[in-house]
This record gives C-alpha cells, sequence and structure tokens, in this order.
C-alpha cells in the first residue's frame, strides 16, 4: 500500500517539473530576444505592408489574439512583426510607409502617400489605309475587321481585340 503513495508523489513531482521547467524556458527565451533586441540599432526602413495575420489562442472561457504584419523592403527581404491590435488595425495591406524597428520588436509605420497613377492608355485607333493580314484586302480608314475574311486589327501591346 506504501508504493501508491509514493507513485503519486512521484508523478505529482514529475508533472510540477515539467511545467515549472516550461515556464522557466518560456521566460528564458523571452528574455534572451528582448536583450538581442537591445543590442540591435533602432532601423527605418520605407517598407510595403503585404502581409498581416492572427494567431488566437486560449480555451473555452478566455482566448488571447497575436497580431502580426508583414513588411518588404525595397530590396525584397520580408520582415514579420508583432504588433499590437490597435497598431494592427491602422495598418492595410498594400500601405507604403516607413518602418521603424529594432530586431524583431516593432517601434512604429508612418504611412506615405502612394503617387497617383495615371489612368492607363486608351487602345490606339487603327491607322489609316490598313491592308489586311490574311487576304490582303484593303480596309477603308477607321476600320478594324475585313469585310471579306473576317480578320481584326490588334494593336501591338493590347491584350483584347478591338471590334
Amino acid at each position: 500500500m506504501s508504493s501508491i503513495p509514493s507513485l503519486f508523489l512521484m508523478v505529482f513531482i514529475a508533472i510540477f517539473v515539467i511545467v515549472v521547467g516550461g515556464i522557466l524556458i518560456t521566460v528564458i527565451k523571452g528574455v534572451g530576444q528582448w536583450t538581442a533586441n537591445n543590442a540591435q540599432p533602432v532601423l527605418q526602413d520605407l517598407v510595403e505592408v503585404v502581409a498581416k495575420r492572427t494567431e488566437v489562442s486560449g480555451g473555452e472561457k478566455s482566448t488571447s489574439t497575436a497580431y502580426y504584419a508583414t513588411f518588404e523592403l525595397a530590396h525584397g527581404a520580408r520582415h514579420e512583426l508583432r504588433l499590437s491590435g490597435r497598431e494592427y488595425g491602422q495598418l492595410a495591406e498594400g500601405d507604403c510607409g516607413q518602418l521603424t524597428h529594432q530586431g524583431t520588436r516593432f517601434l512604429g509605420f508612418t504611412r506615405q502617400p502612394r503617387p497617383v497613377q495615371p489612368p492607363p492608355p486608351l487602345i490606339a485607333a487603327p491607322p489609316p489605309n490598313l491592308v489586311c493580314a490574311y487576304c490582303g484586302n484593303a480596309l477603308p480608314s477607321g476600320a478594324v475587321k475585313c469585310a471579306s475574311c473576317g480578320w481584326t486589327w490588334r494593336p501591338a501591346c493590347a491584350e483584347t481585340t478591338v471590334t
């Protein structure tokens, strides 16, 4: 009978050591990351926000959400940084601006407006006096389709047929 309480005590001690060990490892990793970030210089880079994601953890009674954004630097490198919910909500994919960070620590983002894009050029009108490339018949000025064979003129850079 004395073996059952000693077995229970050994299992309890093993579970206690595993839980306390897990907590200690997590704390040591956090302190190591904090120290590594403090050793890094504060950098400011021009970036674009290319992705956002959340990570929800917890159970039935309580949950927590971690917020992340991926920033792409001008030379193509990407950094995923953890943000607060407020900072996450103020970012949108495609935003361009100046990212301030220290190692893996997000310090701030200042959005910069994108230059206004001019509208795409209109598809050019067919040149006058076209000759059908298929049958060789002359096309009247402004026509885009051959009356005899149905060939349609396409500008060199257009992706769609002008009809």
